[in-house]
């Protein structure tokens, strides 16, 4: 899921806390986010469990200055290979039953493509209890472009719910990209 990242960013491991957004919805906040590159898109708000440990971080994307040090009372929405851990969809649950992350495709036909929401590399505030909530851009690609996700539990209507997701990009046969 990382290979447009390696291909353009600078992918390292961070260690200690972080926020794995990857099966959160967001919600629109009306403002817009502006990463490190200079580029603005809408801004969505996500909640999203607080994990310690080694974690993916690309320091040249996001709003991350090229550091994995977190200003105070903030942490980075990083990503990890996770299976179980705390899920929006059960109320950031501990129970093994409730944790079990769900990948699900929205696909293009859907055209909710432009409701997919970022979280990787960008900064959160500390909430309560193990929560991070996070500024993330929404509206990066195109409505008709297919996205994964973990948010919903397998649930398909948190494909409408600005959800945490990664695009899914079609190729051609030689498995160079389509352009559409």
């Amino acid at each position: 899921m990382f290979a447009s990242l390696v291909q353009a960013g600078e992918l390292t491991t961070c260690t200690g806390d972080y926020a794995l957004c990857a099966a959160s919805t967001c919600k629109p906040t009306g403002k817009f986010i502006t990463g490190s590159n200079g580029v603005t898109y809408p801004e969505v708000i996500c909640r999203c469990p607080i994990l310690n440990g080694i974690s993916i971080a690309d320091t040249s994307a996001g709003n991350m200055k090229g550091t994995c040090t977190a200003a105070a009372g903030e942490v980075w929405s990083l990503f990890a290979p996770k299976v179980f851990y705390p899920q929006e969809a059960s109320n950031f649950s501990k129970k093994p039953k409730d944790m079990k992350a769900t990948v699900q495709v929205c696909p293009s036909s859907l055209n909710l493509g432009a409701k997919s929401s970022n979280c990787f590399s960008w900064n959160c505030k500390i909430g309560l209890n193990g929560i991070a909530i996070c500024s993330c851009p929404t509206g990066q690609v195109p409505a008709a472009t297919a996205f994964a996700t973990e948010a919903g539990q397998g649930n398909p209507d948190a494909c409408n719910q600005y959800p945490v997701s990664m695009p899914i990009q079609a190729l051609d046969s030689a498995g160079n990209k389509e352009s559409k």
